[in-house]
């Protein structure tokens, strides 16, 4: 009945912010270190998480410009240390309230061709003052060129305190111009802040 209600939920979700978008693919959560074929996705639409971080998330976003006729993959995520640990790590104390920190974001590979899948691999921090609180995480990648933004996702998830590693593999069309791709990768809460990192990748023919 739970399973059900949360698909129903995500599909309305979707539908309300992709009108038009007419085709989906439901993922199950995987490890970061499954291998990533080119022909997952969908075209500039979203693709339907399983159970991400026991909760039910969509990603959502497109392609654009250059980027036309690539993909988005399946979103993807682990969590690597415990609250504790992450705590130790950032020097924290439960007194400073719910805090969140990027500490790396990186494009896999950091070179690649025209028709190659790149992944965004990004990991943060959640630190929260109890390690059973979660906190509603917004996820957010955009990819720009020259200025220009040709592609961007975002995901809704509830994240316990620790820290989480996540990645979104995007398939870049056969046709996708040479040059360098800057990444803008950002999240954000209610009451936990926002953190913003950039990294790059590059195109080449």
């Amino acid at each position: 009945m739970r399973k059900s209600l949360c698909a129903a939920v995500a599909v309305a979700f979707l539908a309300s912010v992709l009108c038009g978008c007419a085709q989906t693919s439901q993922s199950v959560r995987e490890n970061p270190n499954t291998a990533i074929g080119a022909g997952t996705g969908v075209v500039g639409g979203a693709v339907v998480g399983g159970l991400i971080g026991g909760k039910r998330g969509a990603v959502i976003g497109g392609l654009l410009g250059g980027l036309t006729g690539g993909a988005i993959g399946r979103y993807m995520d682990q969590k690597e240390k415990t609250l504790a640990q992450t705590s130790r790590e950032h020097g924290y104390t439960p007194a400073q309230g719910t805090k969140l920190k990027i500490e790396a974001v990186r494009p896999n590979p950091g070179v690649l061709a025209p028709g190659e899948t790149v992944n965004i691999n990004m990991t943060y921090a959640v630190l929260t003052p109890s390690a059973d609180q979660q906190v509603l995480v917004r996820e957010t990648r955009e990819i720009l060129v020259n200025g220009t933004s040709v592609g961007k996702t975002s995901i809704d998830i509830a994240r316990e305190g620790g820290t989480w590693k996540s990645i979104v593999p995007i398939s870049l069309p056969a046709n996708a111009p040479a040059g360098k791709y800057r990444v803008i990768a950002s999240i954000e809460s209610a009451g936990g802040g926002k953190d913003i990192e950039e990294t790059h990748f590059k195109v080449t023919r």
